[in-house]
Order: C-alpha cells, then sequence, then structure tokens
C-alpha cells in the first residue's frame, strides 16, 4: 500500500476528518469525499470515527499512532477517550467553529486549506465558546448530507455569513466537560455519573431555574442552553441535598384544581425530559431524585408507574384514589381514616400511607367476615 507523500502530520486537536480534509486539499487541491474514495475509505465511516476508516487513513498517511477522535460504538452511543456517551452530547450534524481560530489557521499561508482544520473539542454540544479568544462559537448547517463530514473547507461562505462576535467566557460546565475528558475529577456529584448525564442533567435544571416551567426544550437555543448551564453550577456544585431542595420549593406552590401538586406543571421541561425517556436510556440520578421528591411530596397510589418505576409505598395518596385501588367507597375509606386521625379532610389527602395501610386491611377484613 502507497503511502501519501509528502506527509502532512496531524495536529493534536484536530478530528480525523479535518485532518482528511486538509490532506486532500494539500494533495489533491480538492474536496474530502473524492479524496477519500479514491483512498476506498468511506466518508460516512470517518465522520464517526469508525475505527477501521481511521486506521486505513493513518496507514495512507503514514501516521502513527491513531489519532484520539470521537468514535461511534453503534445505537447511538460515541466514545472518546475512556468515556462512553449518547449522540446528545455532541452537535451532531451542525458545524461549529470560532472564526478567529480558522483566520490564524490561514494566516499567511500559501494553501489556506490545507491547514484549516476542525477542532476535536469543537465537536461537543456543551462546548459554546473559544478559550482562546473569549467569543461565542458559531453554529452553521447547510443542509447538505455533507454537512455530517463537518469540512471547513468546502463552507466558506456560509461561515463568513454566520461568524459571531459575542464575546463568552467558556461556561463552568464547559469547563467541567473539557476538563473531564483530560482526566480532571471536578463536583462529586457531576463526577458520579457519565459525562452526558451531568451535562444534560445541569442544562436541564438550568433551563428550569432561569426560563421557569413555562419554557419547551425544543425552543431553546444554543445561547439559551449556554445561560441554563451557567445558571444551573452553583446548585449541582452543591449536589444532592440541594438539587431536591431547589425541586420541592419549585413543586410545592404549582397546584392543581384537585388541590395537589403538579410535577409537570412545577417541573416543564425537566419533567418532560424525565416523561419522555422513562424507557428509552439511563439519563442519571437526576430522574430518580426528581421521582423522589415528587413521591415525597404528591399524592399518589400504589401500583402508579412514575418515571420509569412504579410506586409501592406512596407517602401521601387521594382517599378516592385509594379506596378504588382497595376496593372500599371512598365514604367509608373517608369514616375509618379520621376515626384513625391519618385523615387530612381539607387536602383529601392521606397523611402517611404507611398507617391507613393496616387500617384498610383491617376494615377488609371485618367487612369479609
Amino acid at each position: 500500500m502507497s503511502t501519501l507523500f509528502p506527509h502532512l502530520p496531524l495536529q493534536h486537536d484536530e478530528t480525523p476528518m479535518s485532518w482528511a480534509s486538509r490532506q486532500a486539499a494539500f494533495h489533491t487541491g480538492g474536496r474530502v469525499v473524492p479524496f477519500l474514495n479514491a483512498l476506498e475509505i468511506p466518508a460516512a465511516d470517518l465522520a464517526c470515527g469508525k475505527s477501521e476508516a481511521v486506521e486505513r487513513l493513518c496507514a495512507r498517511a503514514g501516521q502513527d499512532p491513531a489519532p484520539v477522535t470521537i468514535t461511534a460504538m453503534g445505537k447511538r452511543r460515541y466514545r472518546l477517550r475512556d468515556m462512553e456517551f449518547s449522540a446528545e452530547l455532541t452537535t451532531g450534524v451542525v458545524i461549529r467553529f470560532c472564526p478567529l481560530c480558522l483566520n490564524e489557521d490561514c494566516d499567511g499561508q500559501t494553501w489556506p486549506n490545507a491547514v484549516m482544520r476542525h477542532r476535536l473539542h469543537w465537536r461537543l454540544g456543551p462546548v459554546r465558546a473559544c478559550r482562546k479568544h473569549s467569543i461565542a462559537l458559531t453554529d452553521v448547517r447547510i443542509g447538505r448530507w455533507t454537512d455530517m463530514l463537518h469540512e471547513v473547507q468546502a463552507m466558506h461562505g456560509a461561515m463568513s455569513a454566520a461568524c459571531s462576535s459575542l464575546v463568552r467566557q467558556p461556561s463552568p460546565l464547559q469547563s467541567y466537560l473539557e476538563d473531564r475528558f483530560e482526566g480532571v475529577s471536578g463536583p462529586a456529584w457531576l463526577d458520579g455519573q457519565a459525562i452526558d448525564q451531568a451535562c444534560r442533567a445541569a442544562e436541564m435544571l438550568g433551563g428550569l431555574m432561569t426560563f421557569g416551567p413555562d419554557q419547551k426544550a425544543a425552543e431553546m437555543t444554543e445561547d439559551m442552553w449556554d445561560t441554563a448551564g451557567r445558571a444551573a453550577w452553583r446548585l449541582v456544585l452543591d449536589g444532592d441535598a440541594a438539587i431536591r431542595d431547589f425541586l420541592r420549593k419549585k413543586l410545592l406552590p404549582a397546584v392543581k384544581m384537585n388541590g395537589h401538586p403538579s410535577p409537570r406543571n412545577s417541573f416543564g421541561m425537566l419533567y418532560g425530559w424525565l416523561f419522555a425517556s422513562r424507557l428509552s436510556k439511563d439519563l442519571g440520578p437526576i430522574r430518580d431524585i426528581v421521582r423522589e421528591v415528587i413521591i415525597e411530596n404528591v399524592p399518589l397510589v400504589p401500583g402508579q408507574f412514575l418515571l420509569g418505576k412504579h410506586v409501592t409505598a406512596p407517602r401521601l395518596a387521594s382517599v378516592t384514589l385509594i379506596a378504588s385501588a382497595e376496593g372500599l367507597h371512598s365514604k367509608t375509606l373517608t369514616k375509618i381514616l379520621r376515626l384513625a386521625g391519618v385523615f387530612d379532610g381539607a387536602r383529601n389527602v392521606v397523611a402517611d400511607y404507611a398507617l391507613a395501610k393496616p387500617l384498610i386491611e383491617r376494615a377488609n377484613m371485618v367487612s369479609a367476615g
């Protein structure tokens, strides 16, 4: 197998596709897809970091060892270094870049397309600011299949039209993400979960904190997500107890017509995210925290399905629903509970379901006898 000559070295901070795009410009003066086709390397395989494609490119370009890259693991899962995460942690088909970094790449160069590179960390969703230039990164999507290649050499017009000059320092969440991929430890609550779980939970909590429960996640912009991540940093820094306290304070004022707190009305996009993903993926400890706060403060019924699990022993429960579940008339149950002192008539709620359960069983036994 012949080796490309002269050798164009891989830069430590770029993606394999960026490296391939620079080689295409350097060796052929053209675009990356024809170049990869000539090397019998599927462009889509290299774009998603499949090891066979990366290894073949390294062999043809005389590069050893294989570069660090975001590698597809299947089922919309990826790996970078020793950490696995979901596709939602990446920018997807959106190409993100710092215009000042690209300008510096090209400055004074005879063949600018051979030196202009797409950085690896620009592929990570929470990375929204350039650490070097302190500006917001720019997002571009042309709407073609080639967007997945993140080939900056092919996007000069679109990039110049969309360039951002918004001053922005990296958020604490972005810094945490970049540091963690480098092996640096951070806040205990975040480090105790997968990197994508940690970042998404922080952004969802921050979205609720900053924009309220009426804000829809689908209508959030990248600027809004950045703001959300910054807002939640202190909360996630303090960890489990602080998060529970915040959720409890958001939950209790949101009361439905029946007098009970409403998780959906209180938690907005956070609840919608957890509810929609209740069976499909592991979202980390945030789901259990939200679920436990709801169980502690909202009337439920035994067997009710809540955020991926059945509620076996609710702390609070509606008399009407308990009567239905236990096969008693609601008036009969109300009389039993009132006599036992475990009925709050103002809220139509059993104060402690664990105390009510034996009374219900006794009543059923008396009725059966």
